[in-house]
């Protein structure tokens, strides 16, 4: 008897584990970060990305990540790719940045899907709902008598970015933040990196399914893939801030609950980075 309710707890527990990761992977986080940067006053930036919308449900969705992102008056919203999963995903994509808006602007370079998706379909419907793409080049906005300088590449698995041409006309130790906006983490491996002050990107969905780096670095290495898509500096840093250098990194986990596969103990978010000065 005692062996069977042994047996039968072990059975509820881990069944209860199971199904609480993926309840876990259906509730989406706000999640506040503060660094410093040579920065007048406080600048507040929302960072949203992995969208991978492909129907009505995955559009409400990233429109209710949007309209929280907002409701938190950043300065700047910051767009880091993907936002679509495929072709099917188009015609939603206008509804879903449907009155976005932030007082210096938002941002935004495209993703891996994006590109796969159709890249100047994605690029129009962004443009149209007044969001400006950055395509390896960079632009500076003023809040007050600070200034940010934004750098936008496209994504990695597209292309090898031109780096001489995104970081154009910028010297190589500015004196205010300089924001590098890419999908794919692995741009923290150039050395143009140290031309920057935050590098924001996403892609890695926080593993998609948890388990510790180590787990998904030896898949990669075993099968050549994990639940991470590929990216050598994400494989290893799947989610959150990091100081390479002089240099913040935030990777964030992403809007997406997941498609093909369900996330499970890693959360959707959206984000805000409070800029602080020194």
């Amino acid at each position: 008897m005692r062996t069977r309710r042994w047996m039968l707890g072990v059975g509820l527990t881990g069944l209860l584990v199971l199904f609480g990761g993926f309840a876990v992977g259906r509730w989406t986080r706000m999640r506040s970060v503060a660094i410093s940067a040579p920065v007048n006053e406080p600048v507040r930036i929302a960072v949203l990305g992995d969208f991978h919308i492909t129907d009505e449900a995955s559009m409400q969705h990233a429109r209710d990540c949007l309209q929280r992102a907002m409701a938190e008056n950043p300065d700047i919203i910051l767009l880091v790719g993907d936002y679509v999963h495929t072709h099917h995903g188009l015609p939603y994509l206008k509804r879903a940045l449907l009155g976005v808006h932030a007082p210096l602007g938002v941002y935004a370079v495209l993703g891996n899907h994006d590109h796969w998706s159709g890249k100047d379909a994605v690029i129009r419907a962004l443009g149209d709902s007044g969001v400006r793409v950055l395509r390896e080049e960079n632009l500076t906005v003023r809040k007050g008598e600070t200034k940010l300088t934004l750098v936008g590449i496209y994504d990695l698995w597209f292309r090898k970015p031109d780096w001489a041409k995104a970081f154009r006309g910028l010297p190589e130790k500015p004196r205010h933040p300089v924001i590098l906006l890419s999908h794919n983490p692995d741009a923290v491996l150039s050395p143009y990196r140290n031309r920057t002050t935050l590098i924001v990107a996403g892609h890695t969905h926080a593993g998609q399914v948890w388990m510790p780096a180590t787990a998904h670095r030896t898949m990669q290495k075993l099968f050549g893939r994990s639940y991470i898509p590929k990216t050598k500096y994400g494989t290893s840093h799947p989610y959150g801030l990091y100081l390479e250098g002089d240099t913040w990194i935030y990777i964030t986990s992403g809007v997406t609950h997941g498609r093909s596969v369900p996330r499970w103990y890693t959360r959707p978010e959206l984000s805000v980075i409070e800029l602080l000065p020194q």
